[in-house]
């Protein structure tokens, strides 16, 4: 994926005006957000945009899900109840509104008021840091770190396809945002030796890579339950290095954490990286200058 087509997929989705009040703007946005009967507004890296000539109307909503879908209810009805459909390029739409459920699981969603669209960016370079610290001599498991919108998994792409050149990989790929399949083929480079599992879920994919693939790393994105614990601690026993995720502000609230704090505590990760705002804080303690763009 080129710099400028995960925009262009996000623009795709929206009705011709709200995108053309958008291209005037000229900024730098990483999140286009829309709530009916109220102006679009854009996520940038210090705060919030709103463009308030632009109301947002539940027609706009309609037109936009059924883009994301494609014209097919049907075929997206798993991520319909998860709360987000994938779209091109590694796009993102996610939503609220008023769901129906049945004994505490959602069974449909009936009305969405609010849409949360993703623009991913793929920044070809961005880890190279991260990877000569802690993976150029030989594979290693890293934990990056930060608040959510940090940045966190532009670093784990670029990150997963460094690694992909070096290292076999598997790249677990849970929501589609890493490496943009598209009939079967990742639209995103992913490395000549990664080995792709596309919207499987976390603890099967995991298991299966280790199982079939003997990959040297495992990389996932937004880590944090106990199955995530326990599927991680198995890729660890079983010999493979881990690269993954999690969203937490600060070093205090990593290690408290329950299930982070018990990996972390057996000495699962070697190297733990704090991105904020889109620039490597430190890792294990060593500084580093941001190396993200806007």
């Amino acid at each position: 994926m080129e710099a400028g087509k995960g925009l262009d997929s996000a623009m795709k989705l929206l009705p011709c005006r709200i995108a053309d009040s958008i291209r005037v703007c000229g900024i730098v946005f990483y999140e286009i957000r829309l709530r009916a009967g109220r102006p679009v507004t854009l996520t940038t890296r210090d705060g919030y945009c709103c463009i308030d000539r632009c109301i947002v109307t539940s027609a706009d909503i309609e037109t936009v899900i059924t883009r994301a879908m494609r014209n097919s209810v049907h075929s997206c009805a798993e991520q319909l109840r998860a709360g987000y459909v994938s779209y091109e390029n590694g796009c993102r739409v996610g939503f609220s509104g008023t769901y129906a459920a049945s004994e505490g699981a959602v069974t449909n969603i009936k009305v969405i008021n609010s849409v949360c669209i993703r623009v991913p960016r793929e920044v070809r370079g961005c880890a190279d840091g991260i990877f000569q610290k802690c993976l150029s001599v030989r594979p290693s498991s890293v934990l990056l770190f930060g608040a959510p919108s940090s940045g966190k998994t532009t670093y784990l792409r670029d990150l997963a396809r460094i690694c992909g050149q070096h290292y076999r990989t598997a790249l677990i790929d849970e929501r589609g945002e890493l490496a943009s399949v598209s009939m079967g083929m990742p639209m995103n480079d992913v490395g000549m030796l990664t080995d792709v599992f596309d919207r499987y879920p976390r603890k099967t994919a995991i298991e299966t890579a280790i199982r079939v693939m003997s990959p040297q790393i495992v990389v996932c994105d937004e880590i944090g339950s106990y199955e995530d614990a326990a599927s991680l601690s198995y890729a660890l026993n079983s010999g493979v290095k881990l690269i993954c995720t999690c969203h937490c502000d600060d070093r205090e609230e990593l290690f408290s954490k329950e299930n982070i704090g018990t990996l972390l505590s057996a000495g699962i990760f070697e190297h733990i990286v704090h991105i904020e705002k889109c620039g490597v804080v430190d890792i294990s303690g060593s500084k580093l200058l941001p190396c993200l763009n806007s």
